[in-house]
């Protein structure tokens, strides 16, 4: 059971960087969080078969989570044929208006789900993972992050929230507070230094305070921070993690792009 990062830039792809998307993989499946250019890519680098993904969670329709979508799909599609294999499916999980704009894209081979906004009291359960959408604050975009809770572990419990983009609303945190997720992922597009947050209101994304923050008051044993602004350097990178320091607690990593946590050596009790 592990966790690849694929991804963890933001806006554009660099050569250190590609954008935001991360594969979780279970025993028989893998779950895509959001979906950047390159995806299928990085795939093949983290020696992950594309037919393995069965699951696709997009966060939102910004362009640096979703233009690897359909180059991913062909990938699924012409893999399955030249395998002969015609039972795959690719299930898609996204906000409302998604499924209806990309439908050139989806074929018999490709569900398309929206997850809508009035069904945030309820769990979507799927073959191996359940998972929950968080709305988040991120511009005027419909944006959501996601808890996720991989069931194929049962006696070594791993749960999870990725932030997506921006910061989470007061429902995120109230319900981050009652499950107390092990694991957190958060974008941290910017330092919090007084210009960088500035910035960071601006474009309605998070710092790395925002992270720690959020980390610490939930109770969380790690925190991951990613989606990494292409304004920083390497040097500056030592400050992402001593400026969470200051703030929270626990285990704290700096995901950089094909970056492996296996889940099963996490120590979430």
């Amino acid at each position: 059971m592990k966790m690849v990062f694929l991804g963890t830039g933001a806006t554009t792809p660099s050569h250190m960087r590609f954008t935001p998307s991360i594969v979780i993989c279970a025993t028989r499946s893998c779950l895509l969080l959001d979906c950047g250019e390159g995806t299928q890519i990085r795939l093949q680098e983290a020696g992950i078969d594309v037919l393995k993904v069965k699951y696709v969670i997009i966060t939102h329709a910004h362009g640096d989570h979703i233009y690897g979508l359909k180059p991913l799909i062909d990938s699924f599609i012409m893999r399955g044929l030249s395998q002969k294999i015609k039972e795959k499916k690719l299930y898609i999980y996204a906000p409302r208006g998604f499924c209806s704009a990309g439908n050139q894209s989806f074929t018999d081979v490709v569900e398309c789900h929206e997850m809508l906004s009035e069904s945030r009291e309820s769990f979507i359960e799927v073959e191996e993972y359940i998972f929950k959408q968080l709305p988040m604050l991120h511009g005027d975009i419909n944006a959501f992050g996601i808890y996720i809770i991989i069931k194929s572990n049962l006696k070594h419990k791993v749960d999870i929230f990725y932030s997506g983009d921006g910061v989470c609303s007061e429902e995120c945190i109230k319900f981050l507070k009652t499950v107390k997720p092990c694991l957190i992922i958060h974008e941290a597009s910017f330092l919090d230094y007084y210009n960088d947050s500035m910035k960071a209101k601006e474009k309605f994304h998070a710092t790395v305070a925002n992270a720690a923050k959020l980390a610490t008051e939930v109770n969380a044993k790690i925190l991951i921070l990613t989606h990494i602004s292409s304004r920083y350097r390497n040097d500056d990178l030592r400050d992402f993690l001593s400026r969470a320091r200051r703030i929270f607690n626990g285990d704290i990593f700096l995901a950089s792009d094909l970056s492996t946590l296996y889940l099963n050596r996490v120590l979430c009790e």
